[in-house]
Order: structure tokens, then C-alpha cells, then sequence
């Protein structure tokens, strides 16, 4: 039998170009004060700097930073800053493939998770002798390694977390098997969450300083009572539920002291994509702190903050992001319970996104209250 004819056309299969995968830019460079380049950078602000300001009536002197490979650059209005997250800016900030190459000088960036196993050795080295207690709040230096390997870990284990294990832990010459006759997980957290910093001074302690324990409160709620007449809803029942949260001022002090603060914005800028050299300027909008709002209501703190007592001192803007849904607490039932965590504007949304970057901040645990009736 002779094939049907379809009288369609046929064409030739030829395989896609290869397209090539090009990083994006390190962020727009700014030099310090004794660089060549901060003329190049100055240069083009000089005649916009200068300029009242309408709402305050203060002077700016706005800064503008170098363009990079894309024609995109940054302005900020208050001059250059001090201090830029984008100085150890690397591609760990924004993408957590294993297959990065690393440079032999460097380090992969510790995980988050361990910022208070860290943040309690640097205290107990500065606190008292280091050769002895830097492994504080535990027993011995086994013991820390071992939780410090622990809380430094992913979910899922890979083999550069096993060969962490192996030579930092297992290999570390203070490391001795007998420091684990009677171990205990739950004891050893249990000592981490009653530990508490000591202070610098009880009489005059540190402003820096900050207590984010949990917090046990109980909440009272009204049972309503079908078929009573109330006069108010004063008299009714209550039925109490317990809540565990968090200080939000402890919780933000907490978190600006953690690693990943080096990494978050305290200046915010407007950033430009210029086309061309005869094409005018395009604003891009990207993070939050990019954006009008955040600018404008850090020029009313700068404003406020130039008049007042402490001008001396540097002020920024915090940005609380505060979010709650419900979590599951099991594969198999119904348990469920919904938390109340924080995260910084002042971190960068690429950051903010990834999951081992541990960005959010519990504040409270809400029980799940159900009425049968």
C-alpha cells in the first residue's frame, strides 16, 4: 500500500544556537576618598549637587556613582556613603548552586544558622580566656564543633557538609571522643537557650546590647453564650490561650547583629539605566530601598536627624516586613499553628529569597484554637 500523502511541507530540524550564559555585573563600583576614580564618580554630580530641597530646605549633595557594564548607576542623595554592602558582593548572595566555583583564597560564606554559636564564642573570647572558653555556653570544644557543624548544616546533606564534618570537626585537635559519654541533643540545646550574654556593665550597659528570649503570655478570648442576655461582653467566659513571642525591638537588634547585617543597605539610592550618550536617563525600580517611598522618608529622618542632638551619629531607615501563615506541624494530621516572623527591607530581595540565607525573624507562635460545639 502506497503511504497517504499529508501535501505538507517539510522542514528542516536544525538545533538551537547555543546561546551563552552571561552573569550580570558586580554592582556599580564606589572608590574611596583618595581613589582615582572618585573624580569620575563626582564629576557628573557636581552640577546637579548643591540643590535646596524643597520639603526640609537643606542642601544635598548628591552622589553619583560610576557606570557598569550595563549603563546602570546609582544615585544618592546625600552624599557618598560610608559604608556599602556591595563591597563583598559575590554570586553566593544570589544563588545557592553547588556547582560555584570558589576562589582558593576563599572560603563558601557561613551559613546563618550558626550566627549564634558564633556570636556566643566571640563574646566568651572577649568576656575571658580564650585558649579555655571559646567554646561557651558548652561543656568542652567536642561539643561545640559537633553543634556548631549541626546548626551550620542544610537540611539536605551534601558532600561538601560531610567533609566539613570530617576536617572540622572530627580532625580539630581539641576534638576527643570521650567529651561525648552521657551527650545529650536536647540538653546541650536546652544549655544554648539558657545562656545569656554577659554584660558589659550592669550599671551603664550597652545599647547594643539585647535579650530576645521567648517570652510566655497568655491571651484571654470571649466564649460567646447562646441563650444568656449579657449586658456586656466584660462578664462572659474566657477561655485562655498561651502564646510564646518575642521583644520586636530585641528581635530587630538581634537580627542587625547577625553576619548577614553586613550585607543590608543602610543607605538608599535611585538607580538609572542610561541607553545611550545621547538617550536620557531611565529609572529602574528593583529593591525596596530603591524606591520613592523609602527615599522620602529618609530624607525626613535626615532632616530631623541633622538638627537634633545626636547629628554626630549616622541614622538609617529599618524596614520591617512582618508576615504570618499557617504552618503544618505533621506529614499525617491536622496539627497546625501560625507564626509571626519578621524580615528586613534592608536586605536584599535576591538574599531575602533564599532559603539557607535564614532571613526570617520569629516573633510569636499563634495555637490553632478550635471550638466544638
Amino acid at each position: 500500500m502506497q503511504p497517504l500523502s499529508t501535501d505538507l511541507p517539510r522542514f528542516c530540524q536544525r538545533k538551537p544556537r547555543v546561546l551563552p550564559d552571561e552573569l550580570p555585573p558586580p554592582p556599580p563600583y564606589i572608590p574611596v576618598d583618595d581613589d582615582e576614580d572618585m573624580d569620575m564618580a563626582t564629576q557628573f554630580s557636581a552640577s546637579t549637587s548643591d540643590s535646596p530641597d524643597s520639603d526640609s530646605g537643606t542642601i544635598r549633595n548628591v552622589f553619583r556613582t560610576v557606570a557598569d557594564g550595563y549603563r546602570v548607576f546609582r544615585e544618592y542623595s546625600y552624599g557618598k556613603p560610608s559604608i556599602t554592602p556591595d563591597e563583598n558582593y559575590s554570586l553566593f548572595d544570589v544563588s545557592d548552586s553547588p556547582h560555584h566555583a570558589l576562589d582558593p583564597g576563599s572560603a563558601a560564606p557561613e551559613s546563618p544558622g550558626s550566627s549564634t554559636l558564633a556570636r556566643l564564642a566571640e563574646v566568651a573570647k572577649s568576656a575571658t580566656d580564650v585558649a579555655t572558653t571559646f567554646f561557651a555556653p558548652f561543656q568542652n570544644p567536642s561539643i561545640y564543633r559537633l553543634m556548631s557543624w549541626f546548626y551550620s548544616s542544610s537540611n539536605t546533606k551534601s558532600i561538601t557538609e560531610l567533609n566539613s564534618l570530617v576536617k572540622n570537626v572530627i580532625l580539630a585537635p581539641d576534638f576527643k571522643s570521650e567529651h561525648f559519654i552521657g551527650f545529650s541533643t536536647t540538653k546541650e540545646q536546652a544549655r544554648m537557650d539558657a545562656h545569656q550574654e554577659p554584660s558589659s556593665s550592669k550599671e551603664n550597659p550597652s545599647p547594643f546590647e539585647f535579650d530576645d528570649s521567648w517570652i510566655k503570655g497568655t491571651v484571654e478570648i470571649s466564649l460567646p453564650c447562646d441563650g444568656f442576655a449579657m449586658e456586656s461582653e466584660g462578664v462572659a467566659p474566657k477561655f485562655v490561650v498561651e502564646v510564646y513571642h518575642r521583644k520586636l525591638l530585641e528581635v530587630i537588634k538581634s537580627a542587625l547583629s547577625e553576619p548577614s547585617a553586613e550585607k543590608f543597605h543602610t543607605f538608599p539610592f535611585k538607580a538609572f539605566w542610561k541607553p545611550g550618550p545621547d538617550e536620557p536617563e531611565e529609572r529602574i525600580y528593583s529593591e525596596i530601598f530603591t524606591g520613592d517611598y523609602w527615599n522620602d522618608e529618609y530624607e525626613k529622618l535626615q532632616s530631623a536627624h541633622l538638627r537634633g542632638p545626636n547629628s554626630h551619629l549616622e541614622a538609617f531607615i529599618v524596614g520591617l516586613m512582618i508576615w504570618s501563615d499557617s504552618m503544618c506541624l505533621a506529614q499525617f494530621g491536622t496539627a497546625e499553628l501560625w507564626p509571626i516572623y519578621l524580615y528586613l527591607g534592608n536586605q536584599s530581595k535576591y538574599s531575602r529569597a533564599k532559603p539557607t540565607s535564614f532571613a526570617a525573624h520569629h516573633l510569636a507562635y499563634i495555637p490553632k484554637v478550635c471550638f466544638n460545639s
